[in-house]
This record gives C-alpha cells, structure tokens and sequence, in this order.
C-alpha cells in the first residue's frame, strides 16, 4: 500500500513547491481538513494565511480510476464561466513530497445539502444549472466529439477498461452487450456533461442558491440526457424528473427523447455499477484501503445480476464486444439461486 503524507507541514511545503504561496505570513504549517466522505479522491480544504484552498490528492486505486489530476484540471477550465465551478490554480505531477499527484482549486461558497424541509426551489436550482452547463459550455474545449453516436461509441470503450479493471460477471457481459446493439446512431451535437450530477456534488448558499458546482472527474463529452439519467437513478430527492424538466428546458436543456433516455438510464445504471465493482477490486488488490469499498463493491456485484435480464435476442456475440477480465470475483460469494457456470450460457 502506498503511504501518503499529508502532515500540515509536509502538504505547505508541496503547496510551496507547485507555486500556491498563501496571502501574508502563514505563521506555521497550515490547517488540513479532510474533506473527502465519497469513495474517490482524498479530498484536502486547507487554510494557510489568508487562503483557503481546496487540494485533491490522487489515490492509488478507488471507484473512478484512473487518477489523473491534470485530466479533471482540463474539465474544470473546460465549464470556467459556464457554471459555477472551482479555479484550477495549480497541478503537481510526481515527485513531490505529498508522495502523489495532486491538483490544487479555489473553495467554492456554500455547502452541501442533506434533506431540506422542501426541496422544490434546490430541484429547480438543479435543473436550471444543468440546462445552463448543457447549453453554454463548449464541448470543444474538453474533447472533439463530433456527434453523440460517436461519444457513445468512445465511452462505451472505457466503459470496457473500467470492466476490464474488474471481475467477470455474467450480468456485465449481458450488458455491455445490450449496449452495444442498442448504441444510439444520433447525428445531435455532443454537450459537456458533468457525469456524477447530484446534491452531494453542489453546495449552497441559501435555499435553491447554488455557490458551487464540485467534483467533476467524470465529466465528459456526450448525450446530455445522461446526466439527467444518473440525476434520475441516484440524485435522490434532487432528481431532475417530473416538473423540474420545465426548468431544466427553459435554461437551454435539450429536448427529451424517450428512447434516447432510456437507453441512458441504462448506460448509467452499467456505469455506476462497474464504479462500485472497480473499487471493490482496488480495495482486494490492496491499490485502497477504504472499507466502505467492500460494501459498495458487494452491492454493485449483486445488482450486476439484475442486468443479465437484459439478454435477448440479436445481441452480438460477447467477444464482439470485448475480451472479458479472467478475474474472479474477490468476495468468492456467488449470486443466490445462481449456478456458478451461468456465464457460460449466456
């Protein structure tokens, strides 16, 4: 496992040397803060003379590999001016003495929001701020996508190296085949889609005020009804659905096409599953050491046998499609009622 080292004093000094100098004496070694409740980056607040900035420190493994702090420093540059999102001020690549890569940002205002009383002025918030990134943000300066079919076509590929990185399931094999065959041939322009839009990842200034936009490492170029669909599948009591469409059109959301969203719901569905299983398969490869990794590996395993329901015929074969890993399931636990040679059948 490798070892970090996030000392006060040992996370100034790589501060220091990526050239974020604090406003005024510092006095010392600066205020760290964990800040990182999710299953990805380590995510640093840091106080240091009249600064406060925000530090994301690569891990070794987790949910949303590979760790590039360069490549989320591309997408937020990518919406500056669009929505309101946090500056890049500095990147550092290896060596340095925190003893990973790690990308420095300007704290947004705000913060997050559990369960309000009444959410409906945050869900129209939500709605209006993704139909504005949607709309005013230039794909072009994050990927040359030409059309959503082809962005598909591209994800779908990475969607195959997140699998790759994990386990063989019969379920996964179904559904990459699925989407495969049913991949939309849309001629539409691309949009940047923040990949990961929900209330965890917005902080508020007031009720339905929204002071900052946060974590973009799944942000990407393709159909924006994606991000409606992940907002549908785990936004929870902010989802984008029902009556906050109204608001999500009127600031320059796309229209919805029904089928279209369909399959998006999908597509989201194998994505956050694979997420779960990949740092499952971190934590087991001792690239992590979160325990929380096991629960929500063990979870995403077992919705994956839900997916194998989506077989049906006219599926291209699955070595079509991809070259499946050999691992197996590190848990050793198969589905119930399951026998362990399905994925021969299927």
């Amino acid at each position: 496992m490798v070892i970090f080292d996030l000392r006060p004093e040992v996370v100034g000094s790589a501060l220091l040397e990526a050239g974020v100098v604090p406003r005024g004496v510092a006095g010392g070694p600066p205020g760290v803060t964990r800040l990182d409740g999710g299953y990805s980056w380590i995510t640093l607040e840091v106080r240091w003379g009249g600064d406060v900035v925000i530090v994301r420190v690569a891990p070794v493994g987790g949910t949303v590999e590979p760790y590039d702090p360069a490549a989320e420093a591309r997408r937020l540059r990518a919406v500056a001016g669009a929505v309101p999102a946090p500056e890049v001020l500095a990147v550092s690549s290896m060596p340095n003495a925190i003893g990973r890569p790690f990308g420095v940002c300007s704290r947004m205002p705000g913060e997050t929001q559990r369960q309000p009383a009444d959410p409906a002025p945050y869900r129209e918030a939500l709605a209006t701020a993704l139909g504005v990134l949607h709309s005013r943000a230039d794909p072009r300066a994050l990927d040359d996508v030409d059309d959503i079919g082809t962005a598909y076509e591209a994800e779908l590929a990475r969607l195959v190296e997140t699998y790759r990185r994990c386990w063989r399931h019969p379920g996964i094999d179904v559904a990459m085949r699925w989407l495969a065959r049913h991949r939309p041939d849309c001629r539409d322009a691309p949009a940047l889609c923040h990949g990961d839009f929900r209330p965890a990842n917005v902080l508020w200034t007031a009720p339905g005020a929204i002071g900052g936009i946060i974590d973009w490492e799944r942000a990407w170029v393709g159909d924006p009804l994606c991000d409606l669909a992940f907002s549908m599948h785990l936004g929870g009591w902010g989802a984008i659905e029902g009556e906050a469409i109204a608001s999500y059109r009127a600031a320059g959301g796309v229209q919805i096409d029904r089928d279209r969203l369909r399959y998006a719901l999908r597509f989201e569905r194998v994505r956050s599953i694979l997420s779960g299983m990949q740092g499952f398969a971190a934590l087991a490869g001792g690239r992590a050491d979160d325990p929380r990794l096991a629960d929500i590996g063990a979870a995403a395993h077992a919705g994956a046998w839900e997916l194998a329901a989506w077989l049906e015929p006219d599926l291209p074969p699955l070595g079509e499609v991809l070259d499946p890993p050999e691992a197996s399931y590190p848990g050793r636990a198969a589905a119930p009622g399951l026998p362990p040679t399905l994925w021969r059948d299927l």
